[in-house]
């Protein structure tokens, strides 16, 4: 109802009349994108509390994550120069793609690589060797945090040869973990194998026992999480030798434990995915092979469960004379394989990238060309996830 404080003046509306209910405001905002609300919580204290609580922050995060962008970390490892990473929206639509900045203050020997991306975080390997050094980063908040140095360390009589991670949430105990796996060299020439786990929720790092046999991890994939595990792909060695498994790290209990591949040709490359949230692997020909024995088919498997209980695997697609130069190298939606295409154009090596949907078989060139030849490609979800 409209009240007069004077003759001739405006009238004063009654704030109870403008008001509108909690849920009706907290679900309009919760449609809205992190950046109009960063700028809200400056505006009103009450928005601030409400875009700030876990309930909120939880719920803008389920709408968000039905409509996911594809982050992309590209380098040219030859000259190490035109690097970035990219954020491509509407990957499948009218795409948008926009260069990201990363808001660390000091300077970094080597530009960061990904090491995950979950609920609109991003973990960032920061160091220039060995996996040493890491970072929080929200893309949508522009927070940071450099995380605490990890517990396992190189030394001149134990020198560290190869590290391993990964970065996902663990739903059991609502917190975010990353896994450093450190392989050195033992003294049989075999290596040996620690494991330590940050957490985010009590910001320390722990140490804690393997268990899984021994393997070597295969170089250049970060652990991908698939509902709730860490997965790595694999080759058996001593007793276990030119055996390919998937080592995968349960994050609610912190164990692991080895998953036998299905029969795929030795001689191809292994990519782990996560498909329709199951455990999926692209099995696609070796660039280079020196006794001569490549495959020219691609095979995608993907890992459910059946109705005696058993998980097994099952053969989606096969393309036979798959081209060498098709790569995958990530999932976007959980439902498309982005490959990578390397051609030469000009003496250059000119990559593109594909999505290709494994259901109907559809493939969908995006159009963005860079003159590099390394790309990871990751899903990406804006959130007000904390970095703390």
């Amino acid at each position: 109802m409209n009240s007069w404080s004077g003759s001739g003046r405006r009238p004063r509306i009654m704030a109870s009349s403008l008001s509108l209910p909690q849920n009706t405001i907290t679900d309009i905002l919760s449609r809205l994108p992190v950046k109009s609300l960063t700028r809200f919580k400056s505006v009103s204290k009450n928005w601030a509390d409400l875009t700030s609580a876990p309930a909120f922050i939880a719920a803008h995060l389920r709408r968000s994550s039905t409509d996911p962008s594809l982050l992309i970390r590209r380098y040219h490892s030859q000259s190490g120069w035109d690097y970035g990473i990219w954020l491509i929206t509407n990957p499948t639509l009218s795409y948008a793609t926009q260069l990201l900045r990363i808001p660390l203050e000091e300077s970094l020997p080597l530009f960061p690589k990904i090491v995950g991306s979950v609920d609109g975080l991003v973990c960032l390997d920061i160091s220039p060797c060995y996996a040493s050094d890491f970072a929080m980063w929200n893309p949508g908040t522009k927070q940071i945090k450099r995380l605490p140095l990890p517990l396992i360390t190189s030394s001149r009589d134990n020198p560290i040869w190869m590290v391993f991670h990964g970065f996902g949430f663990d739903s059991f105990n609502n917190d975010y973990k990353l896994v450093r796996i450190v392989s050195f060299r033992g003294n049989d020439a075999s290596p040996f194998l620690r494991v330590e786990v940050y957490s985010l929720r009590e910001a320390v790092w722990k140490e804690i026992e393997e268990r899984f046999e021994l393997a070597l991890l295969c170089g250049g994939q970060d652990g991908v999480v698939v509902d709730g595990s860490l997965n790595w792909a694999a080759i058996g060695l001593q007793g276990f030798a030119d055996r390919k498994v998937v080592i995968t790290f349960d994050m609610g209990r912190e164990v692991f434990k080895t998953i036998p591949l299905p029969p795929v040709t030795r001689y191809g490359n292994v990519k782990v995915v996560s498909y329709m949230g199951l455990l999926a692997v692209a099995v696609y020909p070796l660039v280079f092979a020196a006794n001569g024995n490549n495959m020219n088919r691609f095979e995608f498997w993907v890992q459910s469960d059946c109705e005696d209980g058993m998980k097994r695997w099952s053969n989606m697609v096969v393309v036979e004379n798959f081209s060498k130069s098709l790569v995958p190298v990530g999932t976007w939606g959980d439902r498309e394989l982005v490959f990578k295409h390397v051609g030469v154009r000009d003496r250059e090596n000119q990559s593109s990238l594909f999505l290709f949907d494994p259901v109907d078989h559809t493939t969908k060139r995006l159009p963005v060309d860079f003159v590099d030849i390394c790309f990871q490609g990751f899903s990406y979800v804006e959130s007000l996830v904390s970095v703390s």
